[in-house]
């Protein structure tokens, strides 16, 4: 079987490139005012401005940090935030570092810690989602069963993902020349028409699109993170320079999106409000369904004894080590580099 033969296959606007053409952007005015309903101001007075550049478009997966705004906890917390939208062709990492942002967050660890290991000056200092939500779909009819049945069959990723994948295969002992990989978009359809055996993506809302087609009982998958390959997602990051200068406000960052996004979880349908003030082009049903997913997704063994945002430095580690025997970073990374639990025990964030 050919190895790695690159096409591209896509039949339908995903949910990502609807938001896109919503004109999410908008956001990247002053948040705070436009979801709050208060006047843009200059500059607020006895406040600490900040800014954060998001690695995606505002949606669901945002909701935390826009409930903040709505409900004024960042205001409570002296905190005058201004909110960045991303998207596919923005990185996070180099608009902080090149002091764009004062913060940022990432959708994957890992892209921190290749950053780091080519020399960037960041340092995670929080995370909102306790386990990372990728996970490989596929159709219970295949017989795929474990990750050795890979073999033989057609893998539809995104390009970022490849990384994942070949972690994953080399983990379950599967030869990258006994599957074919192809890139795909944002949305399920390759796999619903058969045209891939197994199709990458997150639980979180790649599952109500499944059920949306009439498909939830039809459908396995393995998550990323059952698999060996632990990661966390939408972490929180600056640089070595913003996190020495800044913890107070950064702890004080972290205290108020624990309200929000504890907040958030608990009333789904109207976090899903706040967030489409911002984002109108947006499904409502999924927002919703998609946040309500990220429910098990906040907490962990580590933030019922640390508190919310708590990461673990193993995990940390084992990813470094993951990468540098795949040769995806120039030099392994230490968790004392890259990541710091000293803003969440300043925050005191819950026990939750």
């Amino acid at each position: 079987m050919a190895r790695d033969r690159v096409t591209f296959l896509s039949s339908m606007m995903g949910r990502r490139e609807l938001l896109r053409r919503g004109g999410a952007a908008a956001l990247a005015l002053g948040a705070g005012a436009a979801l709050s309903g208060r006047a843009p101001r200059a500059e607020a007075q006895g406040m600490t401005a900040m800014s954060m550049q998001f690695a995606w478009f505002l949606n669901s997966q945002a909701a935390g940090e826009l409930v903040s705004i709505a409900k004024g906890y960042y205001r409570d917390a002296g905190i005058d935030l201004k909110m960045q939208p991303g998207g596919p062709a923005l990185d996070p990492i180099q608009v902080v570092a090149g002091g764009g942002t004062t913060f940022g967050d990432v959708a994957s660890i890992g892209v921190l810690l290749n950053a780091r290991s080519h020399g960037l000056p960041v340092k995670a200092f929080g995370t909102v989602l306790q386990k990372h939500p990728f996970a490989f779909f596929f159709l219970k009819s295949s017989g795929i069963r474990t990750p050795k049945d890979f073999e033989g069959k057609t893998i539809g990723i995104q390009p970022t993902a490849r990384p994942l994948l070949d972690a994953v295969l080399q983990k379950h002992h599967v030869a990258k020349d006994r599957v074919k990989v192809v890139f795909v978009g944002g949305d399920i359809a390759p796999l619903a028409t058969h045209q891939v055996d197994v199709i990458t993506g997150w639980v979180i809302d790649r599952l109500p699109l499944f059920a949306n087609l009439g498909l939830a009982s039809q459908i396995g998958y393995f998550r990323l993170w059952d698999l060996g390959i632990r990661q966390y997602a939408y972490t929180y990051f600056t640089t070595d320079s913003a996190y020495n200068q800044r913890r107070d406000v950064l702890a004080r960052f972290l205290s108020a999106s624990a309200k929000g996004w504890l907040d958030a979880r608990d009333h789904p349908e109207e976090a899903i409000d706040i967030v489409l003030r911002a984002a109108p082009a947006l499904n409502r049903a999924l927002e919703v369904t998609t946040l309500r997913n990220m429910g098990d997704y906040f907490t962990s063994i580590a933030t019922k004894q640390h508190g919310w945002g708590y990461m673990d430095p193993k995990v940390w580690q084992e990813l470094s080590d993951i990468y540098i025997s795949l040769d995806q970073m120039p030099r392994p990374v230490k968790p004392e580099e890259i990541m710091t639990n000293e803003l969440v025990v300043m925050a005191k964030t819950p026990k939750v």
